[in-house]
């Protein structure tokens, strides 16, 4: 992504965590001017330009030490706007002494600091040395910097195992390492919740904005809590995450089982193809929980997609993960390992990840996995859906909003319960299907949390579905359902149908919530009774299908373009554009006189 390419206003507007009537005013007033897109008309803003601006905003004026005793809670304990601020001052620091380094190189040397101060706080508790995060009246800079590689060092040297070669020195001035002391000084980061822990490392990723060449972006903090707290029931001895980032899905099942259980209830197993997360995973899990039981392995080339788990196949207990399921696996050797990639030129990863933790799990083994919702009901995934329902038991399916990953990413997704088959006899009994739909996750388009008052508590809270999905979920397992079980519209329990039912395989073996809603069947017996038969439009038109890059094929034409600025709101209406074939750089569909156009939209 360079400099000068152009993001959206709501783009902007999550950089710089305004809203988007801040970013229209301040284009107004000339602070940040827009592009307009020529086609729509839209406001456009170049990516240099926010990011300077960004940059721009970040200050370090040193944070004041309380002199009230009573005060000293507030340093020990910053909330998560404070840690966020934090943050950004440390990156501010780094990028004002350390101009020649990039963000992800800011992001390694933070980690290093970071993993230093929470090391530090337990061994001055512990007295087994003075700390070394404390400025002397005769500190120089030289003599800051001395105390902290040396702390640094110290750490590597115990346990050298988390450090990967490239990662065991500091690599920051003296002046950078002395702006950092006096900013972390009188903060005690294992006073703060493991939560807030990890906003470090989301407020450093969020601004590098792009993805990167492996999908890698953060699970919700309220997405991560669900997901393990609804696997609760069967997480035991061994816990894998195969795509592991910085560890976010293992840290939380250590604490919530902790809090539940006691210390050291399971194994933590992580896998990561990007060694930099993979070091970071390990050190964030040393850094909260050093006696618990854990491991994580880099897996390069292909990750946990290639052959080095295959050792590991049969030995997971539970999983529990968000793969990179937006992009795709294109190496033929890698595809020709699994029964989903074999005749594809390539395949989507999300799909290839199912199928890799079927292959992890004992038998009886339970999987939580945030997928696509293709997988649920897409055509090109019927074959998907035949693994899934012949290797294992759909627990549950709970549809997420589109905004749950922004600003990362905007993608309909849903949490896929699995429970993987046994060879017992037993195991052909009938199972129901749990499924609910969330439309809010406590999370606004920007990653900020989205809060409201309750009116029973009076307290500011986060604005969830979650909650109360978990309680139902939490409620019903185990329990007998039959097909018309039905709490509220949220959600529902039901019986899938077998693979070999007809009908069912007409339809491609579906499990998407809005299939299997009880209301369907109900609405589909009064259609059938209708004196009024209705067709679908499949039945009755040709479809005409045609997709062309206007730049590539059409860039000397003047073409009718109809976009989404064309159409109007509610009625469909729609006045295509004149424009010149060369200002479409993406794929459209093509249309004649005649054609009727439709088109199958996300209700937001």
């Amino acid at each position: 992504m360079t400099s000068e390419q152009l993001i959206t206003l709501k783009e902007a507007a999550s950089l710089l965590d305004v809203s988007t009537a801040t970013l229209r005013n301040w284009d107004k007033k000339g602070h940040l001017k827009a592009i307009r897109n020529p086609v729509n008309r839209y406001r456009m803003y170049r990516l240099g330009d926010v990011l300077t601006l960004k940059e721009r905003a970040f200050t370090y004026a040193p944070m004041e030490v309380p002199t009230d005793p009573a005060d000293t809670d507030i340093r020990r304990a910053p909330s998560s706007g404070g840690v966020r601020r934090l943050v950004r001052t440390l990156h501010a620091i780094l990028r004002d002494y350390e101009g020649n380094s990039s963000l992800i190189e800011r992001f390694d040397e933070l980690t290093k600091i970071i993993y230093c101060k929470l090391h530090d706080e337990r061994d001055s508790v512990l007295s087994l040395e003075e700390a070394a995060f404390r400025i002397m009246p005769d500190d120089t800079d030289q003599r800051v910097a001395i105390r902290i590689r040396m702390k640094y060092e110290c750490l590597v040297g115990r346990k050298p195992k988390l450090f990967p070669e490239r990662f065991r020195s500091l690599n920051l001035g003296d002046s950078a390492i002395r702006r950092i002391v006096e900013q972390l000084a009188g903060i005690e980061l294992s006073n703060v919740s493991e939560d807030i822990k990890g906003l470090f490392y989301e407020e450093i990723i969020r601004n590098t904005f792009d993805k990167g060449d492996h999908q890698q972006f953060f699970t919700p903090r309220p997405i991560v809590e669900f997901m393990v707290q609804a696997l609760e029931p069967y997480l035991s001895g061994s816990v894998c995450d195969p795509a592991c980032g910085t560890g976010g899905f293992l840290l939380y099942v250590e604490r919530y089982l902790k809090q539940t259980r006691g210390p050291a209830a399971v194994e933590l197993i992580g896998y990561e193809i990007d060694e930099r997360l993979a070091w970071v995973s390990g050190v964030n899990l040393d850094m909260h929980h050093p006696a618990q039981r854990f491991s994580v392995l880099h897996l390069p080339s292909a990750g946990s997609l290639g052959s080095g788990l295959k050792p590991h196949f049969g030995s997971v207990d539970a999983i529990i993960t968000n793969p990179p399921f937006g992009s795709t696996l294109s190496n033929q050797d890698s595809l020709n390992d699994f029964v989903l990639g074999r005749g594809h030129a390539s395949r989507r990863r999300g799909v290839l990840f199912i199928e890799r933790c079927l292959d992890l799990l004992k038998p009886g083994g339970v999987v939580a996995i945030i997928i696509d919702d293709g997988v649920l009901n897409g055509p090109s995934n019927a074959d998907t859906r035949l693994m899934i329902l012949e290797r294992s038991h759909p627990l549950a399916i709970i549809s997420l909003p589109d905004t749950t990953f922004m600003p990362y990413a905007s993608v309909k997704a849903s949490i896929l319960i699995l429970q993987k088959r046994t060879d017992d006899v037993n195991d052909e009994k009938t199972f129901t299907t749990f499924f609910a739909h969330a439309e809010t996750v406590g999370r606004k388009t920007n990653g900020e949390p989205l809060l409201h008052h309750d009116i029973s508590t009076g307290k500011l809270e986060l604005k969830s579905d979650l909650p109360s999905i978990l309680l139902q979920w939490k409620a019903g397992v185990g329990e007998t359902h039959n097909r018309t079980s039905r709490s509220e519209k949220q959600y529902f329990w039901t019986e899938l149908p077998v693979t070999d039912d007809e009908e069912y395989a007409k339809n491609g073996l579906r499990i998407d919530p809005a299939y299997h809603d009880p209301a369907r069947a109900r609405a589909d017996d009064v259609l059938r009774a209708s004196k009024y038969p209705l067709s679908s439009v499949l039945e009755i038109c040709n479809v005409r299908n045609e997709a062309v890059v206007p730049s590539t094929h059409l860039q000397d034409e003047d073409i009718r373009y109809v976009g989404l600025a064309n159409i109007e709101a509610h009625t469909g209406t729609y006045t295509p554009a004149l424009v010149n074939g060369s200002s479409l750089r993406s794929s459209v569909k093509r249309f004649v006189t005649g054609d009727i156009l439709f088109a199958r939209m996300r209700p937001a």
